[in-house]
């Protein structure tokens, strides 16, 4: 993945976190979202790696999970809210 492809990822990340910004949202889903908007090949790693770039930024966080907190979600954050809405020319 190239340093576009990587920028794209992580917009699109956002996105998906920003739909539903009370909800968290587990690797499994974000990838399946990533994939679906044309990106072959794209594998979980990738995606977990980049929401850990978004989460070291501030974009995004690691939910709090009670009941099975080793499958991982996250949600944005209001940081990542505004970057969103930056990046989105809203």
């Amino acid at each position: 993945m190239n340093a576009t492809q990587r920028e794209q990822l992580r917009i699109s990340l956002l996105r998906f976190l920003g739909d539903a910004p009370t909800m968290a949202q587990n690797l499994g889903m974000l990838t399946q979202l990533a994939v679906s908007e044309g990106r072959r090949g794209l594998l979980q790693q990738e995606v977990e790696t980049e929401l850990q770039y978004l989460v070291d930024k501030g974009l995004a966080t690691l939910a709090p999970k009670t009941l099975s907190p080793e499958n991982k979600a996250w949600r944005i954050t209001a940081t990542g809210r505004d970057q969103l809405a930056e990046s989105q020319g809203l």
